[in-house]
């Protein structure tokens, strides 16, 4: 257990170091103030200068930004991970006690961990909790939360440095884009986008009468996505 504590508090001093991971770390607080304060500014101001009414965009945009903090989470464990990687750490733990599985349990809980707390309190803060019961609201928390450890696989799997891990990041961004279609259009024909995990979660929100489909069909496609990737982790590193 000692091993396991001192390797959550090097990575603080090390988040702590980088001022780009702090405000990774920072950035879904900042969008939660967009939601809470300046989506009702927006929302009036569109209304009374242009006569026309947002509210029903609203909670898309809402659910928009909250996969965004779980893959910002994965992200910055997903450096650690690679800076670790080319400093020779992650071949170093593999003969201690920690090894190198328990060294990559670590990495993908913590930000499992923040992601969850994070999803829950933006759910009800947003109010987007209207839409589900608490139980489903919980169970969407904990499928989103799953977002971190797949950048965080995801970068591991493919990125050669931090760099690099900087601009394949950005390709993650195609799971939201996803997002839209689903919103604006209707038909069978969008169930192609089914392919993102997040799609998933979308009708699960949205799509009440069939909430609990959508949550174990998300729940599937995470694992799945978690598993190839995780393949993906060990071949490179074995």
């Amino acid at each position: 257990m000692t091993s396991y504590h001192q390797l959550i508090r090097s990575d603080f001093k090390l988040i702590w170091r980088d001022p780009m991971l702090i405000l990774s770390l920072l950035a879904p607080l900042l969008y939660t103030a967009l939601v809470v304060w300046g989506i009702p500014l927006v929302v009036e101001l569109v209304s009374t200068e242009f006569n026309t009414s947002i509210e029903e965009y609203v909670p898309f945009f809402k659910f928009f930004l909250m996969p965004i903090a779980p893959m910002l989470f994965g992200m910055v464990y997903g450096f650690i991970l690679l800076d670790e990687r080319d400093g020779g750490v992650i071949s170093y733990l593999a003969i201690t006690p920690l090894g190198k599985s328990g060294y990559l349990a670590v990495r993908m809980i913590m930000p499992v961990l923040y992601s969850l707390i994070f999803n829950i309190f933006f759910i009800y803060i947003s109010g987007l909790n209207v839409f589900l019961n608490s139980f489903q609201a919980i169970l969407l928390s904990l499928i989103m939360a799953a977002e971190a450890p797949m950048m965080l696989l995801f970068l591991g799997a493919f990125a050669g440095n931090k760099v690099e891990g900087i601009a394949i990041s950005k390709s993650f961004g195609i799971l939201l884009i996803m997002l839209i279609p689903d919103f604006v259009f209707q038909g069978s024909w969008l169930w192609f986008f089914s392919v993102s995990p997040i799609w998933w979660l979308q009708r699960a929100l949205f799509h009440p009468m069939h909430s609990w489909v959508y949550l174990i069909g998300a729940a599937i496609v995470h694992f799945v996505f978690i598993f190839l990737l995780y393949r993906r982790f060990n071949r490179r590193f074995d």
